[in-house]
């Protein structure tokens, strides 16, 4: 009986949210208009009164393991310990109170690392200082064992928050632009392909239609003929005097402090939510809209890293981006566009209260390298909304239209 007593006394104290710890820092919020701001707030669940060591997060500093001093002597560190502290605390409060999400209520702590240079290693959780250092990006790590004899132990889940650099536009990594070019010749090279493809099928089902149904044709064969090749014609124009503009690129420069924007870290927490279904191996377009539109949910704004040039160079997301699909956006290459989450921004505006439920429960019916955007999203939201909607069809009927104004 007294056993029984100790060990209900010891789970009521570790149960206890009184026995963590808080602490003040100043952090970096959104404040009116959306506009950053410096405020000093409560960090809570701190298991340590000396460091930024948390019952669900621990901020190291690259590869160290020992968590960064709350008064750590460097000011720039300190804001950003408290600034990833702060939004990760809120971002896991979203997804446990407002999702009901057992798996991330489950979560081990995460360990959060800060300036981390080094390039993952699914073999030796981070490969070694001679591979060229990575800048101006943040990484969800799956959690793994390492391979036998490198003598290092199982990692569980991180996030990893890269230095900022300035980077010259010309020398961005597989961007087009190393050498010669600007993101709008890049844009326009990406969309050659597809277009030349779209054109060409076109020309041979309008010249089956004039062989074999020409009664059918409300349009003359010739005028749908030449519209196509203007098609193809304009865009080769474009391509062509786009390169003309390289003067207004090549000298511009590019940053990216992701542990500074907000959405940025709301995006990494919910990979790392996402990946009991979406795993952390590949990134997509799809799996990237998904992880920007839950980072605009827990914002409430649909923009990410934007009004926010100290810390960011880059081209902000717009959730209400009015931009048509293409196929090129199912293509690695637009991994980091806007079109997925301008896609959901509409079920949410559709459904205001609903729509967060409605594209997680979605979402938890995709896999992380066989879906698309056209045909597996789509019909994931469909199928969510058939089974989860207050009025499954008239509702599913509104998602149609929009997906149809989408250019779907």
């Amino acid at each position: 009986m007294i056993l029984f007593r100790f060990l209900m006394m010891m789970a009521q104290a570790l149960a206890d949210p009184a026995t963590a710890s808080s602490h003040h820092a100043m952090v970096l919020v959104r404040g009116d208009g959306f506009r950053p701001e410096f405020r000093e707030v409560e960090l809570q669940g701190l298991n340590s009164d000396q460091r930024f060591d948390g019952k669900y997060f621990k901020i190291v500093k690259g590869v160290d393991e020992v968590p960064i001093l709350l008064n750590d002597p460097d000011p720039e560190l300190r804001l950003k310990a408290g600034t990833v502290y702060y939004h990760l605390s809120l971002a896991r409060q979203f997804w446990v109170q407002h999702l009901s999400s057992e798996f991330v209520r489950s979560l081990p702590t995460l360990v959060i690392r800060l300036e981390m240079p080094r390039a993952f290693s699914d073999l030796a959780h981070y490969q070694h200082e001679g591979v060229a250092p990575e800048y101006n990006n943040a990484l969800s790590i799956p959690h793994g064992v390492p391979m036998d004899g490198v003598g290092v132990e199982p990692w569980g889940n991180e996030i990893w928050f890269r230095p900022k650099k300035q980077i010259l536009t010309r020398d961005l990594p597989e961007s087009g632009l190393s050498g010669s070019g600007n993101p709008l010749s890049a844009y326009l090279q990406a969309l050659t392909k597809p277009i030349q493809e779209s054109v060409v099928s076109r020309l041979i089902q309008l010249t089956l239609q004039q062989w074999f149904y020409p009664a059918t044709r409300t349009t003359p064969y010739r005028n749908q003929v030449l519209w196509q090749v203007g098609t193809l014609a304009v865009g080769t124009l474009l391509l062509k005097g786009s390169r003309y503009l390289d003067s207004l690129f090549l000298e511009k420069y590019y940053y990216l402090d992701t542990a500074m924007i907000p959405e940025i870290i709301y995006h990494e927490f919910a990979h790392i939510a996402l990946s009991d279904h979406l795993k952390l191996t590949l990134s997509t377009p799809m799996l990237e809209g998904l992880a920007d539109y839950f980072a605009t949910a827990v914002s409430g704004n649909p923009e990410i890293a934007s009004n926010i040039r100290q810390y960011s160079l880059s081209m902000p997301k717009n959730g209400r981006n009015p931009v048509r699909y293409d196929p090129a956006f199912e293509t690695l290459y637009y991994s980091n566009s806007d079109f997925v989450l301008s896609t959901l921004w509409r079920v949410r505006d559709l459904f205001p209260e609903r729509a967060d439920l409605l594209i997680l429960t979605a979402s938890q019916r995709l896999s992380t390298a066989r879906s698309d955007i056209r045909h597996d999203l789509i019909r994931a939201l469909l199928e969510a909304c058939r089974d989860s909607c207050a009025a499954p069809r008239a509702d599913r009927l509104r998602l149609m239209q929009s997906f149809v104004e989408k250019g779907f």
